[in-house]
């Protein structure tokens, strides 16, 4: 699997996990055993003004597939904060 493929893999998997609009793909890498690791940022709470959106960041694991097999929340910050990961 490329590494597109990936991620387009991990944004299918996202919308399964959350209903919440995919802000941004931060990373996607592949380990040395063929799973695929991608952090995605999604907005949890759109700014009612200015562009101070509630994003969380989500880690997820896919296998050689591209099947989601983990997840996990890793942070969760207004965009003006940044994140802590």
């Amino acid at each position: 699997m490329t590494v597109l493929h990936a991620i387009e893999k991990a944004r299918i998997a996202m919308h399964e996990i959350t209903p919440a609009p995919i802000d941004c793909i931060k990373s996607c890498t592949r380990a040395a055993n063929e799973t695929w690791s991608a952090t995605v940022e999604v907005v949890e709470s759109p700014a009612r003004m200015g562009d101070n959106d509630l994003l969380s960041a989500y880690e997820i694991v896919l296998d050689a597939q591209g099947e989601l097999t983990e997840f996990q929340r890793v942070g969760r910050y207004h965009r003006e904060a940044g994140a802590g990961i």
